[in-house]
């Protein structure tokens, strides 16, 4: 997905049953890496707490 509020910038989200979807964070280039480990920590909290 592709926002226009700020160059370089990401977001991350997760879909679960084709209708929910949570946006799990976001930033900039520079903190990729980070981002995306907290996405999937996040994402992972998440699917523990669906039924």
């Amino acid at each position: 997905m592709r926002e226009f509020f700020g160059p370089g910038w990401r977001m991350y989200y997760i879909e679960r049953n084709g209708t929910i979807i949570v946006m799990l964070g976001g930033g900039e280039k520079s903190t990729q890496q980070a981002d995306i480990a907290a996405a999937i920590a996040l994402s992972k909290s998440i699917e523990e707490q669906l039924p």
